[in-house]
């Protein structure tokens, strides 16, 4: 039997990982930041000080609209206060204890606040109206991850800030609603409500649009497309989609922003397009594997420097990937996954760069 104590020793334990995780070297993080640095350096937009609460904001306007979810007001409320206070006393807490630099210079940037307060109100969203229609999941998820992202462009926060407050965000809810069923043991709850169960069906067509992220590890024999210059490593953020043709199997497209770092410590950014096949290959109802080929052109602009000026060019290049995935689908709309890739990027006589890529994701599916 669990005892309290048990409790309190893996709360600590899981604490202590937690900070050691945040104080770790941030390749990956930084390879983000590069990104956002390069493409959109100036960038400032205050719509995530409002999108954090939107999602929760709308589930407060639907219910003295009188369109009925789950709750009753009274454990929603309790529901709700429960979550709050939860990811409040994680967030602030782990703020202090790690204290991490902003990428701005600003103090306690691990975990983001308001990623964990616009997923914790997408969650609230999801929970009082995802049974009714799982269109108001994916809006609030969506409102949701656009705070992330727009903390990250903002330059206010690391990419793992962000990952861990989303996930601060959704687990405390889970707890509030966990311990508000136990308070009003089952009562008032809406007759209408149906606890959402698992119901996807790999024998339809499911259309599916996804973020993903990478690192990208350097094989052999590669110039990076700049003379006497050796890419060591990159990062990659990408957004894809998958249309189906019949069930499973169809056409793919994806466009992803990637930084490259090379051995004299110098870093430049490359984009991508590209489009190809997928198939799917399902392992009993939860569990997916896809494999993807694409083919497409690569983009990569720098600035060279000499006595006699400064100038900017651009530098094309050919995309090819193979792709293979592991999918968990945590409900009908919704699946995370794992991926591993190579890819080939270069140019007819040219050296071409070889690289693995692996990496997690999230998608929307409908």
């Amino acid at each position: 039997m669990v005892r309290l104590k048990h409790i309190l020793v893996l709360t600590a334990l899981l604490f202590g990982g937690i900070c050691t995780f945040a104080q770790a070297p941030r390749h990956f993080d930084e390879d983000i930041c590069f990104l956002r640095n390069a493409a959109v350096s100036g960038f400032s937009c205050a719509a995530d000080e409002y999108t954090q609460y939107a999602p929760g904001v709308l589930v407060l306007g639907l219910k003295v609209g009188g369109y009925e979810g789950r709750s009753g007001w009274g454990p929603m409320l309790v529901a709700d206060g429960f979550s709050v206070a939860a990811m409040t006393i994680v967030t602030q807490s782990l703020k202090y204890a790690v204290n991490r630099t902003r990428p701005d210079g600003g103090a306690r940037s691990f975990p983001s606040g308001h990623t964990a307060t616009a997923f914790l109100s997408a969650t609230m969203l999801h929970k009082e109206y995802g049974w009714r229609s799982p269109w108001w999941s994916i809006g609030g998820y969506t409102l949701a991850a656009f705070t992330g992202v727009s903390r990250i462009l903002n330059d206010r926060h690391w990419m793992s800030d962000v990952v861990t407050g989303a996930a601060i965000g959704i687990g405390s809810v889970h707890l509030g609603y966990f311990l508000s069923d136990l308070i009003f043991k089952g009562k008032y709850i809406n007759p209408a409500y149906e606890r959402p169960t698992f119901s996807y069906d790999p024998t339809l067509k499911h259309y599916v649009a996804e973020t993903y992220f990478g690192r990208r590890f350097i094989l052999g024999g590669s110039d990076g497309f700049i003379d006497g210059q050796k890419v060591v490593r990159g990062g990659i953020f990408g957004l894809s989609t998958d249309i189906p043709i019949i069930p499973g199997v169809g056409v793919t497209a994806r466009l992803s922003a990637n930084s490259l770092t090379y051995s004299s410590g110098l870093t430049s950014d490359m984009y991508t397009a590209a489009v190809g096949g997928f198939y799917n290959i399902h392992i009993g109802r939860r569990f997916e594997f896809q494999a993807k080929a694409l083919a497409g052109l690569a983009h990569k602009p720098y600035s060279i420097s000499t006595d006699t000026g400064h100038g900017k060019y651009n530098e094309n290049a050919a995309d090819l990937a193979l792709d293979a995935a592991f999918s968990f689908m945590l409900d009908d709309n919704f699946k995370i996954k794992a991926f591993a890739g190579y890819e080939a990027l270069g140019r007819s006589r040219r050296t071409w760069m070889h690289s693995a890529i692996v990496g997690w994701g999230a998608a929307w599916l409908w």
